[in-house]
Order: structure tokens, then sequence, then C-alpha cells
């Protein structure tokens, strides 16, 4: 069983506040922004009304949703957590102890990740963890070189949900690789307009007035975006962010490679880089010695709110899980079901990490 009072001590001391979160959520909101791989892990009941609620799988959700019902959105807060999360696992209990941090509205961005990471790095040697394996990762990078490649914004959207699942979102650019053959029909075609006019012929023609309860815009625009995916990416995109996903290695080496690679395929990404570097800069001014960093280019986590820099730290049981995960994840407050979200109608920067305390305490 590990003491958890010093864990306390120091994250009240770096001046986060602690709150405790309702247990029971409507499940929608964890579906919505965490995907539907995450249904099958929550443990679902019934309110009295018949709506579908879950027990919550983490904290982070919650602490988000206690900020929107607490006051405004873009309001400077550090929220800490300590309590049970429930989950269904493969392996372990299903109800287990969860701790970390969530600083919300700080627009220092840069000192805001640098300040976690240094916090992340106390919390984890509060706990006996004192030589982590650290990985870090860089979300908005791969971003900039799908926008250096202007790729269609079906494949975009596509490539980018899949960011963080390695092995599908190779096995999706080696599928997108080439050119498909596409049909000649005018609702083949790539332009939305003219498809939306064979749409509206079609319905003319036969008295419907749409299908499936959607408008010819819907219908249009579902095809538009089938013809986008028929075509693929091109053998050049495809080489190019098979490149990309390669590189790994400390921090400065990986920039290194990352600025070759765009000399070499004039890809626009100075800024992604820029904005990578100055973060490295402010790690080193806070005492993080680079060379403990590994940096992946295919790492991230499979959240669609998480925007750019994660990370995670390794015990001596890699094969158990990271011990320690987080990120920035400043489109969360957007995303969150208006239903929910009540006043947030934009994005709110947002950086924290959970901490995994039965991993931490497993042999």
């Amino acid at each position: 069983m590990i003491d958890t009072t010093p864990l306390r001590a120091l994250l009240a001391d770096a001046g986060y506040k602690f709150v405790e979160p309702p247990i029971v959520h409507p499940a929608s909101v964890f579906v919505e922004l965490a995907g539907e791989d995450l249904r099958r892990r929550l443990y679902l009941t019934s309110g009295a009304d018949g709506a579908e609620l879950a027990l919550r799988p983490d904290y982070t959700i919650p602490v988000a949703l206690h900020h929107l019902a607490t006051g405004k959105a873009k309001r400077k807060a550090n929220y800490a957590y300590l309590g049970p999360v429930f989950r269904i696992r493969s392996e372990g209990p299903g109800e287990f102890l969860q701790a970390g941090v969530e600083s919300l509205g700080r627009t220092d961005r840069t000192a805001a990740d640098a300040d976690i990471l240094k916090l992340a790095f106390a919390a984890a040697a509060t706990l006996g963890v004192r030589k982590p394996k650290v990985r870090i990762g860089d979300s908005a990078l791969f971003a900039a070189v799908l926008d250096a490649l202007a790729l269609s914004a079906p494949w975009q959207r596509r490539l980018e949900r899949t960011f963080g699942d390695t092995a599908r979102l190779k096995a999706l650019i080696r599928r997108a690789n080439g050119k498909a053959k596409t049909a000649t029909s005018p609702l083949a075609d790539a332009d939305k307009a003219k498809v939306r006019r064979a749409v509206e012929a079609a319905f003319a023609a036969t008295g419907l007035g749409g299908v499936g309860g959607r408008t010819a815009d819907e219908i249009a625009e579902r095809f538009v975006e089938k013809r986008a995916l028929a075509e693929g990416i091109g053998a050049r995109a495809a080489n190019v962010l098979a490149a990309f996903l390669a590189i790994s290695g400390k921090p400065p080496k990986a920039v290194d490679t990352l600025r070759a690679l765009a000399r070499a395929e004039a890809l626009d990404i100075a800024a992604a880089l820029a904005r990578f570097e100055k973060r490295m800069e402010a790690f080193a001014a806070h005492g993080i010695d680079l060379d403990r960093l590994s940096f992946a280019a295919d790492f991230g986590r499979r959240l669609d709110y998480y925007t750019g820099f994660v990370f995670e730290f390794h015990g001596r049981n890699r094969a158990a899980g990271p011990i320690v995960g987080g990120g920035r994840y400043d489109r969360m407050m957007a995303l969150i079901p208006r239903s929910s979200r009540g006043t947030a109608k934009e994005s709110v920067p947002a950086v924290g990490f959970s901490i995994w305390l039965d991993r931490i305490a497993a042999p």
C-alpha cells in the first residue's frame, strides 16, 4: 500500500487545489470525448429517466466539468485529485486509485508544459520512482507535416484521428499509398457543388426530398469525402509520413533529423519546430535533463482533445503500462457536449498528468 501523504503535500504546496468530482456522469460525455473504443471499458448503468450513465473512468474529464460548473471557462485554475476510478481492464481490478493534476487557463503554454513535466518528475520521485524512462511526443508536429503535404481534408482528418495508434496508422498510410480508380458518374466528382446539383436532380426525378433524413448537401459532402479517400494520398506523401514516424531519439538529435526531413521534402513545418525547440529550452531552464527524455515522432495519446506535447513515464515493468501520463489538451472544453459544458464555446489552454498508483505499487 502506497503512503500518498507526501504526494498530497507536494501537489498542494505546488498550488494545486484538491477536488473530488462526482463519480457518476452521463456516459455520452466520455464516449464523445474519448471515442467509442472507451465504451467497452466503462461501467454503465441507467438513471431513473433511462439516460445512460457511467462511473468515471478517469479524472480529467470530470475535473474539466467541475471547472465549467464553478466559474468562467478561461479563468486560471490548478486542480489536484486522488481517488478511485472505474474501468474494465483485461488484468487487475476494475476499481483503482488515480492521482494527478490539471492546470487550466494558462496562456503561457511553454512555461506551463515545463512546470507540469517538472512536477511529474517530483511526484514520481515522491512515490519512490527515481529514474523513470520518459517518452515524449508532439501531435502538433504530425499535424504540421499533414498541413505541409496539402492532403485532402478527409485524409487529414482520418490520419489525425488515428495518430497515437502506431500500428493502425502505419497500416492506413500503406493502404493510402497510390491512387485508386474512380468512377465517371457525376456523383464521383470532386466538386461538391456539382455533386449537390446531381443529387438534387436525382431527388427531383424520383420525387424524394432526402435519403435517410439527409439533405442533398449532406449526401454531396459524403460523396466528395468518399472520392477523396478513394484517391489516396500518393506515394510521396506516404513516404514522407513513414520517414517522419520513424524519427526518434534524444530531443536535440530528433530536431536535427526533423529539420533535415523538412529541407529534403520542402515541408513548411518551421513554426511547429520552433515551438518544440522553445519547449525543450524551457525544460532545460526548469532543471530537466534533456538526456532523460526520449522523443518518438509516432507517440501520441489516443484521444481527440490532445493538441501538442504529450509524455509518459515507465517504471521497471514496462509491460504494465505507463505509471504517469499526460500532456496538453487545449481542445477539450470546446469538444465537451453542449449540454454538459455550459458557457464554454472555445478552446481553453489545459495541461496535466495522471498517475496510476496501482502500477507503482505493483512488484
